[in-house]
């Protein structure tokens, strides 16, 4: 009989595959075919795609489709349990299926022969339940990743109930923090409408409820009833001590509350309302069993506006160090550290670049991902550590997530750099100068959009510039100062992003790099920094402690009041219409020079600087901005000289 089979020989009998052998001992090797795994699955899917070999046929809604034992056990415990073990199903030749589509398990015979599955809007829903009666996690948690990308308003609720049903708890987390997040504009909608009581109890109990009002929550319970009034106005008795009714206005209280219908056909009610009435009247003397709770809901606590430094070294310490520092209330927090690719835990990373947009998210990215030899502070300056140091520079870009305090990657900059900067205007973040890899400076300018997480090209600078600032004024970026080679720039110009014009603009009286520079009252700021001193035979930096004020609309610059000291990688922020500033001062002692952080505030009236903090960070090289930020999702830091 000839058994041969015309058309290309089996991958597994072709002569090129490399041979790996290993060898044991002189009397014995070790073969090993690395393809053999891969090679396998594609000639099933080649036995399954000609009709060969297959033993067993699954019959779905009056359709069938006949495939292999071995493959589906092996891709599914559900079919493995069905074919091996002493069931019925193990002696049949066909299998009927029973409360699935016929498609949704066309697509995962598909996947069991081939490790791919097409996933969409039209199909997630049933792949999923699928994936969770085969038992098959890893489509399943495709699905359930695939879900989490299309959560809005519409169907938030109906994929909560749906990954709570399939035991999905990322994507059931993840609904639910939509809901409550968007529960002002959710509630309004039919999902909400159609929920069971028990659901509407726990939802309206929760304390994340992002709502500015308790009256909110309140009508959302009036509209839910008032959707099957006749099946649900019953159930007001059960809702109502739900309602945090000591956030409501006396006002409210009256007038929406105590005339509404539903509570005044309820006993339970008003007996409620009677208590309510007795614990404000005489606190002291209430002894009622209803407890009104004055807890706030997340949307009543308002962020607060905070100084963040991002990234920098810390000597090598293992620590956690202070990276949030709230200078109204003076409390300190630890939010999660800038992710770093470590090696031992030494690893850390310098002069990236942060920005904070308009809609108060922060965005950053780059930066020298450093690993030291050495303790830094034994050394002069960021120039004195190459023979110690082991340097890479990324182009690894993230946006934070104060509501579960992590970095959250984005898509990476077309470059890797260091030492630029970053400014957001409209919907878009601009990236400008800076040094790439093997320190050389980058005249690239890129732009990412933040709807389509995509970085692209935007054009060129005028000029080389490194560690320079920007400052957004009205549709234009101010770009100030900066350095290239050994010698610093007082270079100030307006670039207009959409139009792509440079005007330039009155120099800076002081040339200056690693500086601060921020918009108040219409002027722009710059403060402290370094410049490059050719005083003695070797070049050196000094710090400054100058600060230049510089006039949009006349276009020219005075001096402001000098900083307490001389400061580098400075940080200057308008927080609660005060003018902040955070940086690095030097000193020596002996041999050694010395580096700690100070922040001092502007007093707009006297004109002077006061210093408020200078033990809050050991850090070097990190980038201080400013940010309103929950905390109480924060770690608090105690500090005992302060908070005692």
């Amino acid at each position: 009989m000839d058994t041969s089979i015309s058309g290309q020989s089996s991958t597994s009998e072709r002569d090129d595959i490399e041979c790996q052998l290993q060898y044991e001992n002189v009397g014995s090797v070790m073969f090993q075919n690395e393809m053999h795994a891969g090679n396998f699955l594609k000639e099933m899917n080649l036995l399954y795609e000609d009709d060969l070999l297959k033993d067993i046929t699954l019959c779905v809604q009056g359709q069938s489709l006949s495939c292999h034992k071995v493959v589906l056990a092996a891709a599914s415990p559900y079919f493995k349990a069905m074919f091996t073990l002493d069931l019925n199903e193990s002696k049949q030749s066909h299998i009927e299926l029973h409360e699935i589509d016929f498609e949704s398990v066309s697509f995962i015979v598909d996947y069991s022969y081939t490790g791919s599955i097409n996933i969409h809007q039209d199909n997630v829903q049933n792949l999923l339940g699928a994936a969770s009666l085969f038992q098959i996690l890893p489509v399943q948690k495709a699905c359930a990743k695939f879900l989490e990308t299309q959560v809005d308003n519409s169907n938030c609720i109906g994929i909560f109930n749906f990954a709570h049903i399939h035991n999905c708890d990322s994507l059931r987390l993840k609904a639910r923090e939509h809901i409550e997040k968007n529960f002002t504009e959710v509630c309004r909608g039919e999902e909400f409408l159609c929920l069971s009581l028990d659901k509407v109890e726990d939802l309206i109990s929760s304390d994340e409820l992002n709502v500015e009002r308790e009256e909110i929550v309140f009508e959302a319970v009036m509209t839910w009833i008032s959707e099957k009034e006749e099946d649900r106005r019953s159930f007001i008795g059960g809702l109502l001590p739900h309602i945090r009714l000591g956030l409501l206005s006396v006002k409210y209280l009256k007038d929406n509350v105590m005339n509404n219908k539903y509570i005044q056909d309820s006993d339970t009610c008003i007996n409620l309302l009677e208590s309510l009435i007795k614990l404000e009247s005489n606190p002291e003397l209430y002894c009622g069993k209803h407890n009104f709770s004055l807890a706030l809901r997340s949307g009543m606590i308002k962020p607060e506006h905070c100084l963040l430094f991002v990234g920098g070294t810390d000597h090598g310490r293992r620590n956690t160090s202070i990276n949030c520092y709230n200078p109204l209330t003076r409390e300190t927090f630890y939010m999660e550290d800038y992710p770093t690719a470590k090696r031992l835990g030494d690893y850390e990373v310098e002069d990236l670049s942060c920005v904070v947009t308009e809609q108060g998210i922060i965005y950053s990215g780059g930066g020298n991902y450093i690993y030291h030899d050495f303790p830094s502070e034994h050394f002069d300056s960021d120039d004195s550590f190459d023979d110690l140091e082991e340097r890479i520079v990324r182009k690894d870009f993230y946006c934070y997530d104060n509501d579960h305090n992590k970095w959250l990657s984005m898509a990476p900059m077309l470059f890797p750099k260091s030492n630029f900067t970053l400014a957001s205007l409209g919907k878009k973040i601009y990236c400008f100068g800076g040094v790439t890899e093997n320190q050389h400076p980058t005249e690239i300018i890129e732009v990412y959009d933040i709807e389509k997480n995509r970085w692209s090209y935007q054009g060129m600078l005028p000029t080389t510039l490194v560690d320079l600032c920007s400052v957004v004024y009205d549709e234009y970026i101010f770009l100030l100062g900066g350095r290239t080679g050994v010698g610093a720039h007082n270079l100030v110009v307006m670039y207009h992003p959409t139009k792509g014009n440079w005007i330039s603009r009155a120099g800076m009286p002081t040339p200056r790099f690693k500086f601060g520079a921020c918009l108040v009252h219409g002027e722009i700021y710059v403060a402290g920094g370094q410049i490059y001193s050719h005083a003695s035979q070797t070049i050196s930096r000094e710090a400054l402690k100058s600060v230049e004020i510089f006039n949009i609309s006349d276009n020219q610059w005075r001096q402001g009041p000098d900083l307490p000291d001389e400061m580098y990688n400075v940080g200057l922020s308008m927080v609660n219409g005060a003018l902040y500033c955070c940086g690095t001062v030097e000193y020596r002692r002996l041999t050694r020079i010395c580096r700690y952080n100070i922040v001092c505030k502007l007093d707009f009236a006297t004109n002077r600087w006061t210093v408020i903090e200078q033990l809050l960070s050991t850090c070097q090289n990190f980038h201080c901005i400013s940010a309103r930020l929950h905390t109480r999702k924060l770690s608090q830091v105690f500090r005992p000289d302060v908070d005692t």
